[in-house]
């Protein structure tokens, strides 16, 4: 493995010390410049740090630059053609077109520029160039979130719950088209925010560090193969507009949630420093409820269980870099993270059981008399959690004399460690025989610590070929090393504790995966044609220590995609894709020890799970207009290996217990039609919604149970945005997700309602947002488990209705204002590696 990780270091290395020119095709021409001066009209002041954005004849944004104290300004640029805008606060903008940069006259001033003093009546609403909440392209969608009041002062996880197509649940489990096998990752690559399959951290990830996120279905060969239903890209903030600029956020709400937050960006000339961060406390109350009948040889009873839980704590999040830019043509990034989380947590279960004889004539989630009451047991669960995450990125961006002709390389390193040390207390009542004294069972503690190690080294080569193709080949090597010890303990006496072995294990994980990539692809007028092929070999290895158990694996896989599009006119167009794609399974799947808060209910890892492999095809079509964009898609997945979790009936230390652990079986297929939409058809109005109807057919058996199903569900979405007078807007949000069944139950309805009001004050550069989440308090997830030996109703809930209060002041930074930028259209960002994709 050291050999393996000196060989993509020095990979790297060498990328990065290549001479600019080795790889390029001869010198790059000559630049010029842009010049000119920026003046207040009705004063003619000179205007300091005004925006100079240069765009080519494709409406590129190719560079700027800002004014100095002078309103002067001059600006490096290739000999050709471009369009100029300037920009600056409380005024109008103003734009030059047709600005010819010639190989022999290379300087052209566009002399002394007055801008005007935005007029604005306060009583009127004027929004111009403001960036569209959801931006539908045909390989992805972008939906800049910062224009969704509803998720101001939220979460990350909160924000993916309100997007198209992403559904969370009550576990914070994120599902993309009613599948939870996706990949999610930030700024392009993956992060400790998301490692091991879980999103955690992501509760804690404040939003305003967010700039938007991009949903991606069915990916080329250039992104990791890893992940059935597509890939979520967080995008978090980052700023290159010329001088200092941000945002600072402060939310006060209730439940007890406090936030305080800033994103700042200082650039001149040759460097551009970021840095984002955020503090937060807040109490996430909830609880549950579940009725479960057991049907057994020697006994029948029900247990009626009762939970409420507090998760409560203080979180710190940093993240700060700087963009060098080495040369018109090279720009060297460099980034780190810093995440500090100080929670306590608390859960009290009662278990209430009933006895019954076989001949009683038992109800459905009725509760029986308190003459059949024979136990009832209460268990405290305190739990004391600190995880401590840290990451550091090197990007190099290299672009050459063609457009599109360029090479990125990038290294990572994570390690993150987290601590939960808890506390648990046990009273039991026994009503057998008149008998109801009440027991204290011996105190117990868990400890839990998870230490992470994480190497990524990446790099992709884009050449441009022809009338329009592109070439593109790159690597992708990554190594995690994870330890887990996790131990139980029971007290024997004054400070006295015994190890329960049964329940006490040390598992390690380490994974490394390598791959390599080729596509090409090329536009034959309005066809455009991109195939390509990703190799990885993976190498995965498990081993319990107390048990001295190992599992390994190691495969090689080809994941071949296929992407197509024709474009009808500028308004229609159509695309049709292929792509195998791979599921491996996560830490948390593969370990076996997993959680001891309720003793009576196991979820457990299987260190003996395989892969699932997908084949993913999908048509799309797509209509763009001025006000409206639209979206609809028929996808089909065929899956062999499918991982389900499945519950099961087991006796284990001596007590009768339900064990959920995931299994492998035989194949499964999905198909379903999606259809997106955003309408602007007055100025004052947006509305959007989305509608997602799904099949999924499983086949498979487990320990001689038929586990095959075959189900229908489908949800939707609606978001409607009104623009008043007086900078007011408001927002509602409804989404439904209608039943869906699983190879052993169902989930049932739910559904939500969302507001938000928010108003622009400080001349613009504050703004106010009240929201409020759950406005018929009717979050609630309820499943139903029905086997021959075990019927459970479950229902889980969050506190309740939740309201925010959020005030967000930007530093010369204006709200309205969107600026032509790729961010706005949806193509590539801070996270992208490699090219566009051709014509998607």
């Amino acid at each position: 493995m050291k050999f393996r990780l000196t060989s993509i270091l020095l990979t790297l290395v060498l990328m990065l010390v290549i001479p600019e020119n080795s790889m390029a095709q001869g010198p790059p021409p000559a630049l010029g410049k842009i010049v000119g001066k920026v003046f207040d009209s009705s004063s003619e002041v000179p205007l300091q740090f005004a925006t100079i954005s240069i765009f080519d004849t494709d409406s590129k944004l190719v560079t700027g630059g800002i004014s100095e104290a002078d309103g002067s300004f001059s600006v490096d640029v290739r000999p050709g053609t471009y369009t100029v805008t300037i920009q600056f606060i409380a005024f109008e903008s103003s734009s030059l077109a047709d600005i010819e940069v010639g190989a022999i006259n290379r300087t052209y001033d566009v002399g002394k520029i007055l801008l005007q003093p935005e007029t604005k009546n306060l009583e009127e609403v004027q929004v111009i160039g403001e960036k569209s909440e959801m931006v539908i392209n045909l390989d992805k969608k972008v939906f800049n979130v910062g224009k969704d009041l509803s998720n101001t002062g939220q979460t990350a996880l909160d924000i993916l719950d309100n997007i198209p197509s992403l559904t969370v649940d009550l576990d914070g489990n994120v599902s993309l088209r009613g599948s939870q096998n996706l990949q999610i990752l930030i700024d392009g690559k993956p992060s400790g925010l998301v490692s091991g399959g879980s999103t955690d951290a992501l509760k804690n990830l404040q939003g305003s560090m967010i700039e938007r996120v991009e949903v991606i279905t069915n990916p080329s060969a250039r992104y990791e193969a890893e992940g059935m239903a597509g890939i979520i890209n967080i995008i978090l903030r980052k700023d290159q507009q010329k001088g200092v600029n941000g945002s600072f956020e402060l939310t006060a709400g209730y439940p007890q949630n406090y936030s305080a937050g800033a994103n700042v960006n200082f650039r001149r000339e040759k460097i551009n420093y970021f840095l984002n961060y955020n503090i937060r406390y807040n109490e996430r109350p909830g609880g549950g409820y579940s009725w479960q009948q057991f049907n057994l040889p020697d006994t029948s009873y029900i247990t009626v269980r009762e939970m409420e839980r507090n998760r409560a704590g203080l979180s710190n999040r940093v993240r700060a870099g700087a963009d060098i830019f080495l040369s018109p043509t090279s720009t060297l990034t460099l980034a780190g993270l810093l995440a500090y989380d100080d929670q306590m947590n608390i859960a009290t279960v009662q278990y209430n059981d009933y006895l019954y004889s076989p001949s009683d004539q038992i109800t459905l989630r009725e509760i029986p008399g308190s003459d059949r009451l024979a136990y009832f047991t209460e268990r405290i669960d305190t739990e004391l959690e600190n995880q401590l995450d840290m990451e550091f990125s090197l990007h190099y961006d290299k672009k050459f004399d063609k457009d599109d002709h360029k090479l990125t390389a990038m290294f990572q390193f994570i390690h993150d460690a987290e601590v939960e040390t808890s506390n648990i207390l046990e009273n039991f009542d026994s009503y057998l025989d008149n008998n109801d004294q009440t027991v204290s069972n011996p105190t117990q503690r868990v400890n839990n610590a998870e230490t992470e190690t994480n190497f990524l080294a990446k790099a992709d080569y884009v050449y441009p070929f022809g009338n329009k193709g592109m070439f593109e080949a790159g690597y992708q090597g990554e190594v995690r090393l994870i330890t887990n010890p996790y131990y139980v303990d029971t007290e024997t006496g004054d400070d006295q504790w015994e190890r329960l072995t049964e329940y006490s294990n040390t598992f390690e994980y380490v994974e490394n995966i390598q791959a390599l990539y080729v596509q090409a692809g090329k536009n034959f007028g309005k066809f455009s044609l991109q195939g390509g092929l990703r190799a990885e070999l993976s190498d995965v290895r498990t081993y319990l220590l107390e048990t001295d158990s190992a599992n390994e694996r190691l495969y090689l896989n080809l994941f071949p995609s296929v992407h197509s599009s024709f474009e009808f006119n500028t308004v229609h167009s159509a695309q049709l894709s292929y792509s195998k794609r791979i599921h491996r399974p996560h830490f948390w799947f593969l370990n076996p020890f997993f959680s001891y808060t309720d003793p009576r209910n196991y979820r457990s890892g299987n260190p003996n799970l395989e892969p699932e492999y997908i084949h993913s095809f999908e048509v799309g079509y797509l209509l763009k207009k001025q006000k409206i964009n639209f979206y609809s898609g028929i996808f089909y997945r065929y899956s062999t290996n499918v991982m389900e979790r499945v519950n099961e009936i087991a006796e284990y230390a001596g007590n009768t217990v339900t064990v959920v652990t995931p299994q492998n079986l035989a194949e499964g297929q999905s198909y379903g039609l999606e259809a997106n939409a955003t309408l602007n058809m007055v100025p004052w109005w947006t509305l959007s919604g989305d509608v997602n109807f799904y099949r999924r057919m499983i086949d498979g058996s487990y320990n001689g149970i038929d586990l095959s199903s075959d189900y229908y569900s489908w949800n939707t979405r609606l978001n409607s945005k009104f623009r008043l007078p007086k900078n007011t807007d408001i927002q509602l949000i409804f989404f439904y997700r209608a039943p869906e069944e699983s190879v052993q139950g169902e989930r049932e309805t739910f559904y939500m309602l969302n507001g938000a009001i928010s108003k622009d004050v400080l001349k613009g550069k504050g703004t106010l947002t009240f929201n409020v989440r759950d406005i018929l308090n009717s979050m609630q997830f309820r499943f139903i488990l029905d086997q021959e030996e075990l019927y459970s109703y479950n229902e889980f809930h969050r506190v309740g209705r939740i309201y925010n209060l959020t005030f967000v002041y930007r530093l010369n930074q204006n709200k309205r204002f969107g600026q032509k930028n790729d961010q706005q259209n949806g193509n590539n960002g801070n996270g992208d590696f490699g090219g566009d994709e051709m014509g998607f």
